[in-house]
């Protein structure tokens, strides 16, 4: 064999050793699943084959009720001269959804009351709302409701030049890191930047409440005295979930590194004896009593009794993957059910294997042993394809079934053309050495083109498309690739290996007809 030929045959082995092990084996082998894929399967599948929940999420500039309170001992003060009545307020927005709001309604004696309050101009469009070390820029607008005239609305938002410009990408980074440390599998996080907007596809999860207390939660621990935040769990480096020894009641236990241990210690040392609340946004965890200064910069958190196990092991997750730059609301949440029921899977299987099946049997039938070559690849481009999507962690879906689908098609098509041009060349009087090269060189251009333009085709939809669209196009194009390079590389190492050791069987009964 010669030396050329020789190196593609061991570049072929061994990328396919490493595909096997990488992709098959921890199907069988849970060690290497959990090295490779830290227990969970190598190919991961969406909600329309797993079902579960999706959830949109989107930024959350409302503010929360401890800030309106505020806000609205301001409005009063703004409009106590203008001589109106003492109006009746109420918030703006739903109760329990954050703990936040969008704003009050003022609604005073008549519709003039309300407009002389507007034109007034004594409501300011800036303001900076400050609670211990906490500090907030808002923005408000005032405007009289159009449903009712005496009524004078002032919306309340947190000013969205004062978060970062990639904060929804970091939001993105810490959402996946608390969903791998949570022990989902084949879940599938995706930022949509135009829109700014995260979509979150938890397969296998049924519970809206467990899966917005990982996503959606700011998880933000922080430490109050007399409702003011005076430290903030930024300097956390352990928080584990696990069971008072005493009581076996759920408990968090936690430990500062240095700067927070030093703060830490400072403010249990001077305020003794007094209430200090630990919140992880706005719930309370625990309100104990400091009895005595804590130095070394650990503490236990002990749950109320209605708290379960698994609700503290979430709340550990939130402490440990850090606070998000920014709130976020769930604008919707879809549960999901699987499209194929477990029968219908196993149809679609039988029905793929028999379509695959007729496939090899077709080439083998029409092309002789040329058609074992095109099996081989055919082989070994479905390896290579569901191991690019294994080291990706691609989510398989059943648009991306279609698309590998179609690259199968593309794939046998890709061989029918080389094999054509091969038996051209023959019949036109070339030895059978010039008639493989010659036969390569006219097919690559062909395949070449219709590969490409079939290319950009996926790379615009993958672009501008979502969801399924998305997921199809991104398979597509992984099967467009790797079909040219079955095609252009891999069989044409086979052929020439085969014309090489036996270039008269090649023109045999079994070598190229027609």
């Amino acid at each position: 064999m010669r030396r050329d030929l020789r190196r593609k045959v061991w570049f072929i082995l061994i990328l396919l050793v490493a595909v096997g092990v990488y992709t098959i084996l921890p199907i069988f082998n849970p060690t290497l699943k959990q090295l490779f894929f830290k227990g969970q399967d190598p190919l991961r599948r969406g909600l329309d084959l797993k079902g579960g929940l999706e959830v949109i999420l989107a930024p959350d500039y409302r503010v929360e009720a401890r800030v309106l309170s505020e806000v609205e001992n301001y409005v009063r003060k703004a409009f106590s001269g203008l001589g109106v009545a003492e109006p009746t307020v109420r918030r703006l927005g739903k109760a329990n959804d954050n703990n936040r709001y969008e704003g009050l309604a003022f609604k005073f004696a008549s519709a003039a009351e309300a407009n002389r309050v507007l034109k007034a101009g004594t409501i300011k469009e800036n303001l900076t709302w400050r609670s211990g070390i906490e500090e907030k820029k808002l923005k408000v607008n005032t405007t009289v409701s159009a449903a009712d005239p005496s009524v004078l609305e002032v919306l309340v938002q947190e000013d969205p030049a004062n978060f970062p410009e990639d904060a929804l990408y970091q939001a993105k980074v810490i959402i996946e890191n608390r969903i791998n440390s949570s022990g989902l599998s084949e879940t599938l996080v995706r930022l949509d930047q135009n829109k700014g907007r995260i979509e979150v596809q938890l397969p296998g999860v049924r519970s809206q409440e467990e899966a917005e207390r990982l996503i959606k939660s700011t998880g933000r621990l922080n430490f109050r005295l007399d409702g003011k935040i005076v430290m903030y769990g930024n300097d956390l480096v352990k928080a584990e979930a696990g069971r008072h020894p005493q009581t076996g009641a759920p408990v968090i236990d936690i430990s500062f590194g240095k700067t927070g241990a030093k703060m830490f210690e400072q403010i249990t040392t001077e305020h003794v004896n007094e209430i200090l609340a630990i919140y992880i946004d706005e719930e309370e965890l625990m309100a104990p009593v400091i009895s005595e200064p804590i130095l070394n910069g650990d503490a236990q958190i002990t749950m109320g009794s209605g708290t379960t196990m698994q609700q503290a092991r979430d709340y550990a997750i939130l402490m440990k993957s850090g606070a998000l730059p920014i709130s976020l609301r769930s604008i919707l949440v879809t549960q999901v059910a699987p499209t194929l029921g477990t029968e219908t899977v196993k149809l679609s299987l039988i029905a793929g294997a028999i379509g695959i099946a007729l496939v090899f049997l077709f080439m083998l039938g029409f092309y002789g042993r040329m058609g074992v070559v095109a099996d081989l690849a055919l082989v070994i481009y479905t390896l290579l394809v569901l191991g690019v999507l294994a080291l990706f962690r691609g989510v398989l879906t059943l648009p991306g079934i279609a698309g590998l689908i179609l690259g199968i098609g593309m794939a046998v098509d890709g061989n029918v053309i080389i094999f054509e041009r091969i038996k051209d060349e023959v019949r036109s009087g070339k030895g059978i050495h010039s008639a493989v090269q010659a036969g390569f060189n006219r097919a690559y251009v062909t395949i070449l083109d219709s590969n490409i333009t079939t290319l950009i085709v996926a790379v615009v939809l993958s672009y501008f498309g979502t969801g399924a669209v998305k997921g199809f196009a991104v398979t597509l194009a992984i099967s467009i690739l790797t079909s040219m390079f079955t095609a252009l590389f891999v069989s044409k190492t086979f052929l020439e290996i085969w014309v090489d050791k036996a270039p008269e069987r090649f023109l045999a009964k079994y070598g190229v007809r027609g």
